[in-house]
């Protein structure tokens, strides 16, 4: 049994380090795993795919709420220390193409 990761920190894991320790998948954490998929469909919506921007924006809308937190109408705005997520523009006509896709 490995040591349990909050879904905050293993976000942050990922966040942190883009590219993998390893390039054997079988090797990776399971949380790792899932954090880099969901970063994957955050970051890179195919437009020709149908309900791939909505999925993208409901990526970005989770990671987010995980990361930074979300806080109840009223009260004031969550502070952290410092919390930056760099995400694709989606509403550009062409989205840019990341290294090593096709």
């Amino acid at each position: 049994m490995g040591t349990q990761v909050t879904v905050q920190k293993a976000l942050q894991l990922v966040a942190s380090h883009p590219d993998p320790e390893t390039d054997v998948v079988l090797d990776l954490r399971v949380h790792e795993l899932v954090c880099r998929a969901l970063f994957e469909i955050a970051n890179s919506p195919d437009v020709k795919v149908r309900g791939s921007m909505s999925r993208a924006t409901r990526a970005q809308r989770l990671i987010m709420n995980r990361m930074v937190g979300v806080r109840r109408k009223g009260t004031h705005p969550a502070a952290r220390k410092t919390a930056a997520l760099k995400f694709v523009d989606l509403t550009q006509a062409e989205l840019p193409r990341q290294q090593g896709s096709t």
